[in-house]
């Protein structure tokens, strides 16, 4: 039986949000309306999307399309259900919020995370804003069939719903999980049913949704699709294969370009990246211990994290002398950065041993690191196929472990602050139908 049900107001919203739980491993597929989905036929599916096609509908017939689906479903064994709604506020929002609460008792009560980072959606002081501009004075506002007037959700929410809505702000978010979870028992004791919360990082949604789980209560989620995904992860156990394998970086560049480009990276999407102690990878006393520790941070740290890998530095003040290290040791400056280079490829191959199937991508900044890691992975070379953009190319690997292995190489000093962005989305694309061990 389906664990998660998803009434969305559109198909666009429906696939939005079946796609982010697929992308975590569950069996997602969305359906055109109710009449469609086969309890029998359609078990194997741990989350099931249903769209109402309701977004530019009268409210009455919003509310009974949303009511059908939540009455079918209701004594069901479901685990969480979520409303979706537009990451833009079009449509009926309040209206079908109601629709699912008086449908599933008295102790339910609706969490809005209006929030979709990724897609330069944040919440804060309760506004919506669309990459930095308030909502109502973007496009959205003109839209001619759902135009929005307002950038402040819980004031369009009241405005729709017949329930109490509570607003907790970003200070209270970045408390944490456990000072959140009592806002949230609070605010339900209080008597409202429908909480705001504000978002502006995944980080946030990851607070929040752990809040949530801690709090024991009945919740729907009511989110364009982040929220809903990483709840999902509170409430049900994960499969233990799962598809799109995930992206590892492997970045010797020391430039101030590089860590931009990483830096923009993170705030876009969810990163474990380990900065290595680039002096413990020279010396041979202290090389085997930092690869060693490397690769168990990873493994630990991983099961959450499409997107991982290994830096060499955060910050200016990282950047080894290279120069004063060679004249101690007696070699070239070139021998110290083969044996860095060397350290970081690896620790690649170690991680991509030690986790079998997880890795289906990779990316090389650095030529002397592209060179160490293909030698590690016993690769000959690598087919060409593509140019992501200028000087950064990808194609497979050939021969070796790890033959025909997708792969993006990109010099440290190549392309502007969001290269590196659209060299992992380019990979996470190649890699999303592959399958993988859950470990």
């Amino acid at each position: 039986m389906s664990e998660i049900v998803i009434i969305a107001d559109d198909l666009t919203g429906a696939n939005a949000t079946s796609v982010l739980l697929s992308r975590a491993g569950y069996r997602a597929a969305t359906f055109l309306k109710l009449d469609d989905y086969d309890e029998k036929q359609h078990a194997h599916f741990k989350a099931i999307s249903i769209s109402t096609d309701s977004r530019g509908i009268s409210e009455d017939m919003a509310y009974e399309k949303v009511s059908s689906i939540t009455d079918f479903f209701k004594d069901k064994k479901v685990k969480l259900f979520s409303k979706r709604i537009d990451s833009t506020l079009r449509g009926n929002v309040g209206v079908e919020i109601d629709a699912v609460l008086d449908h599933l008792g008295d102790d339910a009560m609706a969490i809005v995370v209006a929030a979709f980072p990724s897609s330069g959606r944040i919440t804060i002081g309760g506004y919506l804003m669309v990459d930095s501009i308030p909502l109502e004075n973007t496009d959205v506002a003109k839209d001619p069939k759902t135009p929005v007037d307002t950038s402040c959700v819980p004031e369009l929410i009241q405005e729709q719903s017949k329930y109490a809505v509570d607003y907790i702000p970003l200070n209270q978010i970045l408390k944490g999980d456990k000072a959140l979870k009592e806002k949230i028992i609070c605010s339900k004791e209080k008597g409202n049913k429908i909480i705001v919360m504000d978002a502006t990082t995944n980080e946030d949604i990851e607070i929040i949704a752990k809040a949530t789980k801690q709090t024991g209560l009945k919740v729907i989620a009511v989110d364009p699709g982040p929220f809903t995904a990483t709840l999902t992860k509170e409430f049900v156990d994960r499969p233990r294969i799962v598809p799109g394998q995930k992206v590892m970086l492997t970045v010797g560049s020391v430039s101030a370009l590089t860590r931009r480009q990483l830096e923009a990276l993170k705030i876009k999407h969810k990163c474990l990246f380990k900065t290595v102690n680039s002096a413990a990878l020279i010396y041979d006393e202290t090389r085997e211990n930092e690869i060693n520790k490397t690769v168990k941070h990873l493994i630990d740290k991983m099961e959450y994290y499409n997107i991982l890998g290994v830096v060499t530095t955060t910050d200016e003040t990282e950047v080894l002398d290279l120069h004063e290290i060679a004249q101690e040791l007696g070699v070239t400056e070139d021998d110290v950065t083969l044996r860095i280079s060397n350290g970081l490829a690896s620790i690649t191959r170690r991680f991509m041993e030690k986790t079998d199937t997880v890795i289906g991508g990779l990316f090389t900044s650095g030529g002397d690191v592209t060179v160490a890691v293909c030698k590690e992975l016993q690769s000959a070379g690598i087919e060409v196929k593509d140019e992501v953009l200028p000087l950064a190319v990808y194609g497979r690997m050939i021969k070796g472990k790890y033959n025909h292995m997708p792969i993006i190489t990109k010099g440290g000093l190549i392309g502007e602050t969001h290269a590196i962005i659209k060299c992992v989305e380019y990979l996470l694309t190649k890699v999303s139908t592959e399958y993988h061990k859950n470990i």
